[in-house]
């Protein structure tokens, strides 16, 4: 259960526990295999845990339109604050691909699929 933080904004702690409530997906839990699809106001994404750590993401017409091997950072709240390694509704995706930094729209739908 989300314990509000004495050192951040109600409006962070807020943000943290709406996040918590609507759902999502920590990428380290993400077992080697498994997919997740990621449904954007504007993309059906696809992200795959190939190899220990190593995630592969494609959906994206210009950056990553078949798998790319990517970095995800995590989401954020629309703004600077990123909750790392995870993959949650209401929030923006964030993720590198060839040294490009990707913000997509707001995230609508996560599931993992085998």
């Amino acid at each position: 259960m989300f314990q509000p933080h004495p050192n951040l904004s109600d409006e962070v702690n807020a943000a943290i526990a709406e996040s918590e409530l609507a759902g999502g997906v920590f990428l380290d839990n993400l077992a080697v295999g498994r997919k997740l699809l990621v449904q954007t106001k504007n993309t059906l994404y696809t992200i795959e845990r190939r190899e220990d750590k190593l995630l592969y993401i494609s959906g994206n017409e210009k950056y990553c339109p078949t798998p790319v091997k990517c970095i995800i950072s995590g989401s954020n709240f629309g703004g600077s604050m990123l909750k790392m390694n995870f993959v949650g509704r209401g929030m923006f995706l964030e993720f590198v691909v060839d040294g490009k930094t990707i913000v997509t729209s707001q995230i609508a739908e996560v599931a993992e699929i085998p």
